[in-house]
């Protein structure tokens, strides 16, 4: 999952109108890559385990029952994220510590004698992400190593080359492009068909799915993770600056922005009124600023109503003047985009306040782009957020011809639980429309499924993920 500060809350959600997405060198036949994919099926992270500085250090430590437990519940896979960097020597061969390695070969054992399959991922890489050109030798020699000794282990082990690149990646994608195709070398040394899972830059963002480059390989699958929207998955998260305030409700007909639109705002309250937005600008040069990091095209107006007059200034990117507006109450205003900024790929879109008055506030409403198509509405309402964000990744796997496997998604335990069993369910069931295979954030920590002091399962989350329980 993702560890990271942010300065303030990400809404992401809803439909994504017509983003394009750059068809790479064609695929080799994947049929049985698909067939490797869908054999994933539903999983479960073993999270806060190996992945931390050493196993305990986050409150877990992996237990021969969990897997035992895992099977029975129904789940296929269990995602097994690894920190290798706290136990691989800092100076070439970069050899890794042969206890820890004995312990993730017995997390494999467990696995595979039930009938589990597992994906041995490299996670909490932080110094990769700082400076990939510094560490890429020892990233490389680490991938040697594991992929050396697991060549024998059958087809149900997967590989999966690097969890949520971010950091430098995020600036320069092709960094990672070009990372990722070495990784792959090296692993193809010794293991020349096993799965291997790579996703995007963006801490796995499907809305950065245009900038992957894959290799010529027919035994990838791709993968993205899914906590949208943060301020509900994240809210109480002590390893977030700030931490996101807790009692936020997820309710499928509640209203949220469109898929990959982020409230970027400032100096404003914003939030929803069944689908309208009450925005309150706070201070004279406060904003209300969408953000996608995906973009669109195809649009040359931007559509809105105001509940009462508001003067603004309006700008379709970041870099260009304003377009001074003044609304009126109750009645629809059209700006055309080649008045705000003109960009080709509309990513940004800013209303901030054009009054003399420090404070004003109103409900927007029916905010639309418009091109030749159809209008892509910018307020949606949280079901249909997510429906829309799996309907991008699915047309990026079509017209590229991978499977997709969501390693991660689940929604912290500060939020309340019906809520979170609702949210959940209702991921579970987009992404299974699509036929992406799956895994859980997570089993037995923060966001767990599994409540280990009682040693009972929560039962509503194990229902939204498998529904079959009795």
């Amino acid at each position: 999952m993702r560890f990271l500060a942010v300065s303030g809350l990400l809404l992401v959600l809803g439909p994504v109108g017509c983003q394009s997405t750059q068809l790479q060198t064609p695929a080799p036949d994947t049929g049985g890559i698909v067939e490797l994919n869908r054999q994933l099926g539903r999983g479960v992270n073993l999270g806060n385990a190996l992945e931390a500085p050493w196993e305990g250090a986050w409150g877990v430590r992996l237990e021969e029952g969990f897997f035992e437990l895992i099977r029975e519940a129904g789940f296929k896979t269990i995602r097994l994220p690894v920190s290798w960097t706290h136990h691989a020597g800092r100076a070439a061969p970069y050899t890794i510590d042969p206890a820890f390695f004995s312990r993730v070969d017995w997390a494999v054992t467990q696995a595979t004698r039930r009938g589990l399959n597992i994906v041995v991922n490299v996670h909490h890489y932080d110094e990769l992400n700082a400076n990939p050109q510094a560490e890429e030798a020892r990233y490389l020699s680490i991938w040697r190593q594991i992929a050396e000794r697991y060549r024998n282990q059958p087809g149900s082990v997967y590989f999966e080359l690097l969890n949520e690149p971010h950091g430098r990646f995020n600036d320069n994608p092709q960094l990672w492009n070009d990372l990722l195709a070495k990784a792959l070398r090296v692993v193809r040394e010794s293991n020349p068909s096993r799965a291997v899972i790579v996703g995007p830059v963006g801490w796995n963002s499907l809305w950065r799915l245009s900038e992957l480059r894959l290799p010529d390989d027919p035994n990838l699958i791709v993968t993205f993770h899914y906590y949208d929207p943060l301020e509900f998955t994240h809210q109480g998260a002590e390893w977030l600056n700030p931490v996101p305030p807790t009692g936020v409700v997820w309710r499928e007909n509640q209203g949220a922005f469109a898929a990959g639109w982020q409230n970027w705002s400032w100096g404003s309250r914003v939030g929803f009124v069944g689908e309208a937005l009450e925005i309150t600008y706070q201070e004279g040069w406060a904003g209300f600023y969408l953000h996608s990091d995906a973009g669109v095209e195809g649009y040359d107006r931007l559509a809105f109503r105001t509940s009462a007059p508001v003067s603004l200034q309006v700008s379709c990117r970041r870099d260009a003047p304003a377009k001074a507006v003044t609304t009126s109450g109750g009645v629809e205003t059209v700006v055309n985009l080649s008045e705000c900024g003109n960009p080709s790929r509309l990513t940004d879109l800013i209303l901030q306040n054009n009054s003399p008055n420090a404070r004003a506030a109103f409900r927007l409403e029916r905010l639309e782009l418009r091109g030749p198509g159809s209008p892509l509405a910018l307020l949606t309402h949280q079901q249909n957020a997510i429906a829309q964000a799996m309907e991008f990744a699915q047309r990026w796997a079509e017209q590229n011809r991978r499977p997709i496997f969501v390693g991660e998604f689940g929604a912290y335990e500060k939020g309340d639980l019906d809520s979170r069993v609702r949210w959940t369910g209702a991921v579970r069931s987009e992404l299974e429309k699509r036929n992406f295979s799956w895994a859980y954030w997570e089993f037995a920590a923060g966001f767990g499924i599994y409540d280990r002091t009682t040693r009972q399962w929560r039962t509503p989350l194990l229902k939204a993920l498998v529904p079959e329980q009795p």
